[in-house]
């Protein structure tokens, strides 16, 4: 291998491993930055849920307590068998569970048998049943106050109890108890892109934003802690299930990052927990952390494209400057030739005029080679077209770059994301602007669909946007209607567009200039007419102005107008120039309109 092309080789790897790192850092920075404030985020709204269950259950503890004080309950436990005590006191608790909201208040015995109950008219009330087997009786029988998470027996709907003894006489006689309802819980937590989850001491899932993960545990329970589960009838006959949770990796800082493998896939969580001692409950809170993985994409697409961009312009800058090499050589190549050409031809001129008539010949057709050559030469420089072409582009794409920079910084990300989206735009007309030197030998693959001819308009007008500034041209677009529209493709019309301004603003008066954009509508057709005062097009060249490498500038190529007209007929329309009085020049597009 050539020690030049080696080196070139070796030039190219050492760029890619460079981008490489470039991106696994950027990847690296933003997944650790996002992950930070996640867990951040996540601590602090499971402090907040943490201190709501705190508060929730420090509302109910105080009031069995508070309820076993009134003399009406330890008259009826005194005189169980009165049918008037027991509906005073079911009237009693009935208005204390609408005052306190709790979800049931009710009253045992020392066995454990409910005497009256707030629920007392309900279809299936209290009053009648035995509850001796729940922890809290037996607890608040033992003369402490009782507190138990279980599904009721009878209403079968989850509660969290609070128990206290009814005392006679220094002696327990009975027990008051009020359930408090755990739903307004997670309704209020419900609506949150994390979930919360709380699990009693056996690491059963029994208050949660997920209501398909009620009851079930986070890890696979042993025989005996099945068992102690079903004895102790907490969740009625309810199968405890695991959850497939797959821990994935362990934070140094805290927390952990798992996977939950559920029917419609699995997902990726921040985890993170807290204690609740009293209770004796293990609070949870998952945050998914798949928006952490888009940010690191959007960041790396992001350093992509400007690596691309700058590469781009890089390659551009290199093959101009081969290229004026090329055509420097070149046009020396052709001097000398010239020159040893004409000695030649003009050595035998004094001598024979015949000579002389045959030299001349042969020096015309020379030249006319020469001017052949020279056009070859021009279209060779189609790339410095192409680079004039990307050039609005890469300026209005710099600009969003910029601001998306700062709206990133501001933490506003809706706009941040329109900046990012237009740059992906950007770069996708980019791509198609390149391509359209090959319409000369084929027509456009584009699909044809229905656009709005304003919003068109204003698209170029964003391109050509800072040549206006630069001069006093006047532009006019105001009498497009907003909702008019025509068949062509989005991307190919406004470059078109972008073509003929720029057209009409190298034409008119810097000074003076006007550029009005009018539409003209007909049966099945729209016209779209870009109007300019410069000084029209010379009638001689009207037949010519759309043939390649006609051109009127020194420093055209004489290929814009040209492939304009190839792009408007691959979209089943037509592109043609006329003068307007008493000066300018109208370029005319037509184009289908929608059925």
């Amino acid at each position: 291998m050539p020690a030049f092309s080696r080196s070139r080789l070796l030039s190219a790897l050492a760029l890619i491993v460079l981008i490489a790192l470039l991106l696994w850092l950027s990847h690296f920075l933003s997944w650790k930055n996002g992950l930070d404030e996640l867990r951040d985020s996540s601590r602090q709204q499971l402090e907040q849920f943490v201190g709501h269950l705190d508060a929730q259950l420090a509302r109910f503890a105080f009031l069995p307590h508070l309820i076993a004080q009134n003399s009406l309950l330890v008259d009826l436990l005194k005189d169980p068998e009165n049918s008037s005590r027991v509906d005073v006191v079911n009237h009693f608790l009935q208005e204390t569970n609408e005052i306190t909201g709790a979800s049931d208040t009710y009253l045992m015995d020392a066995d454990g048998l409910t005497l009256a109950a707030s629920n007392w008219q309900n279809k299936n009330p209290f009053v009648g049943q035995n509850f001796s087997f729940r922890p809290y009786f037996t607890s608040a029988l033992q003369g402490q106050q009782g507190h138990y998470f279980a599904l009721g027996t009878t209403s079968g709907r989850r509660g969290y109890y609070f128990s206290y003894p009814v005392l006679y006489a220094a002696e327990v006689i009975g027990v008051v108890v009020i359930k408090m309802d755990l739903s307004n819980i997670e309704q209020r937590w419900s609506n949150r892109d994390n979930q919360f989850i709380v699990t009693d001491e056996d690491g059963v899932i029994f208050i949660t934003t997920r209501p398909d993960w009620l009851f079930h545990s986070l890890e696979k329970l042993s025989p005996q802690a099945l068992d102690k589960v079903v004895n102790s009838r907490r969740y009625a006959d309810t199968l405890i299930q695991p959850l497939s949770v797959e821990t994935r990796r362990t934070l140094e800082s805290g927390g952990q990052i798992v996977r939950l493998r559920l029917q419609q896939g699995h997902h990726d969580y921040l985890s993170l927990q807290q204690l609740m001692p009293e209770a004796g409950w293990t609070v949870m809170i998952l945050s998914p952390v798949q928006e952490i993985s888009s940010n690191a994409l959007v960041n790396i697409s992001l350093l992509l494209l400007v690596l691309l961009i700058v590469l781009l312009i890089g390659l551009l800058g290199w093959q101009r400057y081969k290229r004026h090499q090329e055509h420097e050589r070149f046009q020396l190549e052709a001097q000398r030739q010239l020159e040893r050409k004409v000695r030649e031809r003009t050595h035998d001129l004094t001598h024979e005029i015949d000579e002389h008539k045959r030299t001349e010949k042969e020096l015309r057709d020379t030249q006319d080679e020469l001017i052949q050559t020279a056009k070859l030469a021009v279209l060779g420089q189609m790339s410095a077209s192409i680079s004039h072409e990307l050039n609005n582009p890469l300026a209005a794409m710099r600009s969003y770059a910029d601001n998306a920079r700062q709206f990133l910084r501001l933490n506003k990300g809706d706009k941040a994301d329109e900046n990012l989206r237009r740059i992906a735009s950007l770069t996708e007309r980019m791509a198609r602007i390149s391509s359209q030197l090959k319409a000369f030998a084929r027509k456009s693959s584009g699909k044809l669909e229905a656009v709005k001819v304003a919003s068109i308009v204003q698209s170029a007008l964003d391109i050509v946007h800072p040549q206006l500034k630069q001069s006093n041209i006047r532009f006019d677009s105001h009498a497009i209607d907003p909702d008019l529209c025509v068949m062509a493709d989005p991307i190919q019309l406004e470059q078109v567009l972008i073509n003929l301004i720029n057209n009409a603003i190298n034409a008119v008066d810097p000074q003076h200039g006007e550029i009005h954009i009018k539409t003209e509508t007909q049966p099945g057709k729209t016209m779209i007419h870009v109007d300019d005062n410069g000084p029209g097009i010379d009638d001689q060249h009207l037949s010519k102005i759309f043939s390649p490498f006609f051109t009127t500038r020194k420093s055209g190529l004489g290929l814009g107008l040209s492939i304009s007209a190839r792009i408007v007929d691959s979209m089943n329309g037509t592109l043609s120039a006329s003068n307007l009085e008493p000066d300018g020049a109208r370029f005319s597009i037509t184009l289908g309109s929608p059925e």
